[in-house]
């Protein structure tokens, strides 16, 4: 599914990195996803064993689609023509079939940036049996009992002991479609969060205090005429000593003693 910024590309990499830091025996109330977008990274991760996965997004056109995907209740039809696509423009939210319309058949996964269809020519391309193609590989992995889909604001969360990735509206991009973002606000309630959970935010920069953990290079497309090369980096508090740097420095210094016993065994 295209999805502008998603991150079907790398979600496995990034899953694989925060579950060797953060393991779910030591998250016992889940992961939690609050800018789940088109479930680049969520759909990596609901089989690694957590107790919970919690999805959301501000976006409640997308979060009825993931909604009535999980319940088998949106069937995605064979054709949209550029009149349905502009009629679904306008309709009312929250409509699951606007979020198929919306991302499934606009450039990049720019929410309604053009009916992209008219521009395939004779490539023989069929954007929308791409995107259900796409949707169909998805759905397995969100259709247990412990995935759950919210339509909430971030903030709106009171999280604890629990791993947590956040890809918000990056600081420098425009196109989002759920309106201004507040930035600051945001790195206050990393920074809040961070006391008592796991938390790893995709970013292309941020304040001081947070530092670049994990990095890869990924190729972005915003519409049909632009396309270009980001580095995708993974930032984690370093302010104040949070919860999760006391569990890794725990943990390395058990590794340690470990090794010494070890040691010490095969000395004598």
């Amino acid at each position: 599914m295209k999805y502008l910024g998603g991150k079907h590309g790398i979600g496995k990499h990034i899953v694989d990195y925060m579950i060797e830091e953060c393991p779910p025996d030591e998250y016992k109330n889940g992961y939690l996803e609050p800018f789940c977008g088109s479930l680049g990274v969520f759909k990596n991760i609901t089989d690694k064993g957590y107790n919970n996965y919690i999805a959301s997004d501000y976006h409640s056109d997308l979060i009825d689609m993931w909604q009535k995907l999980q319940k088998n209740k949106l069937k995605i039809p064979l054709n949209v023509t550029e009149t349905d696509y502009n009629k679904l423009k306008v309709a009312k939210s929250p409509n699951a079939m606007k979020a198929v319309a919306g991302f499934g058949l606009s450039f990049g996964g720019k929410y309604f940036a053009g009916y992209a269809q008219k521009w395939a020519g004779n490539s023989g391309r069929n954007f929308l049996r791409e995107f259900k193609s796409s949707i169909d590989r998805i759905k397995p992995t969100i259709q247990q009992k412990n995935v759950e889909f919210h339509n909430k604001s971030y903030d709106e969360f009171k999280p604890k002991n629990m791993l947590i990735y956040c890809d918000p509206p990056y600081k420098d991009t425009e196109g989002y479609s759920t309106g201004g973002f507040d930035h600051d606000k945001f790195w206050d309630t990393m920074r809040k969060w961070s006391k008592d959970n796991c938390v790893f935010i995709s970013e292309e920069s941020a304040p001081k205090d947070f530092k670049v953990v994990w990095r890869r290079r990924k190729r972005r497309t915003l519409d049909h005429t632009s396309r270009f090369h980001r580095e995708e980096k993974l930032y984690r508090y370093m302010g104040k000593k949070n919860s999760m740097t006391k569990r890794r420095g725990n943990r390395k210094n058990k590794m340690k003693r470990t090794r010494k016993v070890k040691k010490n065994l095969y000395s004598e």
